[in-house]
């Protein structure tokens, strides 16, 4: 016999209270399951054995440890949805607006930018495709390798997997001067079933920094046409390897995902039960349990005896998926992202509305951005342009009306050519096609807006709108640009 058996004879008002006491159990029995999932969750991560990925030795992380991690975050990021949106959301903050680069200021040759415009370099560096791409290789690997074949001029990334060893600066164990490459290449067997035979080989690639390669390093060749460079992702000061963006996040995304299955399930259990039934003998459990299995209509009334109370289960709040909220709270401060970004906007569960960029997504956003510049500086400088130069386009653009006005301005200064404002308007209105730049334009505040042939300097030329000041005319309250007629019907009229 329960507890609450015990009490069947009771008075009126001791059932009630038992009926409080019973509500108070059943809500906590709810609050204790929706807190252990979310605990269970958390501690999952470490018995499916992801603890090694955290536990790096005191020497740092080394490249074994590096590739482990590389293929669980890629796993992860793939089927997670918090991971996969983490790496998006880097990716657009830093390539969203693209890049340029130049040459001494000006734009770059035609012999370099033709090798930007190869289809094969546009795939594998230049393209936004490609630049998101490679810094979503950073969010998973925290190092990012391309190689350059100085006889063909095209570039070619080299994965993680394949950096099988290197070679550091004598005076300098920090400066990686060359890596070793080991891969399979497959070569082709003539037989009916076009079968492979794979063959290893090691080469060891010098950095781009390199100026004299050596022949060979312990017996293996150094292929001295090609020139590697590598960017690194949160690296620290005796590391010589960075350390993925997914890594802090792991454990929490992880955790997140099982916390919001374990709640559903647990909604999908409470709502197969809609009615409570309380009678105080078997055969009125019975009765009311056939009416309403029979009952079939939607709004239907049940119609039941004094000896049994019927009462609808509550819906709303029984499962309240936002307290597993910190979770993903965690996981978007260890990817540097906001997390109402990270959760499709603010709201329940990160339901509607457009997420804002605070001030310190932006700061990470532009951290990156400053070590891509670093990188594609490397990667001019290897192609031999001189003086090269890599700026990223706002993160942040203002409205197009307020940045014509902008330009404008910029006008009138005089220090832009009429070329250069002109593919900035037309980017603003949209223009694909601009088309020639009209003959006669002339630029404010040069020599060529000013008067000449002996008229007064600063007077304006009266063929330039933006810089002319008018005609005075003949006289004074003259109405005309040559004589004085109006002026006599002004002082003699009729």
């Amino acid at each position: 016999m329960g507890i609450f058996d015990r009490f069947t004879g009771a008075s009126e008002e001791s059932s009630e209270l038992l009926e409080q006491i019973r509500d108070l159990s059943q809500d906590n029995t709810i609050l204790a399951e929706s807190y252990s999932a979310l605990a269970r969750a958390t501690l999952e991560f470490d018995e499916k054995g992801w603890s090694p990925l955290n536990q790096l030795s005191d020497n740092g992380i080394v490249l074994e440890d590096v590739k482990t991690i590389s293929k669980q975050a890629r796993r992860q990021t793939a089927s997670n949805p918090v991971l996969k949106r983490g790496a998006m959301l880097r990716a657009s903050y830093v390539f969203g607006r693209g890049f340029k680069m130049s040459q001494a200021g000006n734009q770059l040759a035609p012999r370099f930018q033709k090798i930007i415009d190869d289809p094969i370099n546009q795939n594998v560096l230049f393209s936004e495709s490609a630049s998101k791409k490679n810094e979503r290789s950073l969010f998973t690997d925290g190092n990012f390798f391309v190689r350059y074949d100085r006889r063909n001029r095209r570039f070619s990334r080299v994965p993680l997997e394949e950096i099988a060893g290197w070679a550091t600066d004598p005076d300098d164990p920090e400066i990686i001067r060359y890596y070793l490459r080991e891969y399979q290449v497959r070569e082709p067997v003539t037989d009916p079933y076009n079968s492979y035979l794979a063959e290893t080989r090691k080469v060891w690639y010098p950095l781009d920094y390199v100026e004299n390669p050596v022949a060979r390093i312990n017996d293996i060749p150094v292929d001295r046409n090609m020139r590697i460079i590598d960017t690194k992702s949160n690296d620290e000061t005796g590391s010589l390897w960075g350390v993925p963006d997914a890594l802090p996040a792991l454990p929490w995304s992880w955790a997140y995902s099982e916390y919001l299955k374990d709640g559903s399930k647990m909604l999908k259990a409470l709502s197969g039960i809609a009615w409570q039934v309380k009678t105080r003998s078997a055969k009125g459990g019975a009765n009311i349990s056939s009416k309403l299995i029979n009952n079939k209509e939607v709004a239907a009334t049940a119609v039941t005896g004094a000896d049994v109370e019927m009462s609808a289960m509550p819906r709303n709040n029984s499962i309240d998926l936002n307290t597993g909220r910190p979770l993903a709270a965690m996981a978007a401060t260890a990817m540097e992202v906001s997390v109402d970004a990270l959760l499709s906007g603010p709201g329940e569960l990160g339901g509607g509305g457009a997420p804002i960029l605070d001030q310190s997504t932006l700061n990470a956003a532009y951290a990156r951005q400053g070590n891509w510049v670093d990188f594609f500086t490397r990667v001019l400088r290897v192609m031999g342009v001189p003086e090269p130069s890599v700026m990223f386009n706002n993160i942040i653009v203002d409205p197009a009306y307020r940045n014509v006005q902008s330009l404008s301005q910029a006008w009138m200064t005089g220090l832009f050519s009429a070329d250069v404002m002109q593919a900035a308007y037309a980017e603003q209105l949209g223009i694909e096609a601009p088309g020639e730049i009209p003959d006669g334009v002339l630029v404010p505040n040069n020599d060529g807006s000013f008067a000449a042939n002996g008229q007064t300097v600063g007077s304006g030329n009266p063929n330039n709108v933006a810089s002319a000041q008018g005609n005075s005319g003949a006289g004074v309250d003259d109405l005309s640009n040559s004589d004085n007629s109006n002026r006599d019907i002004q002082n003699n009229p009729r």
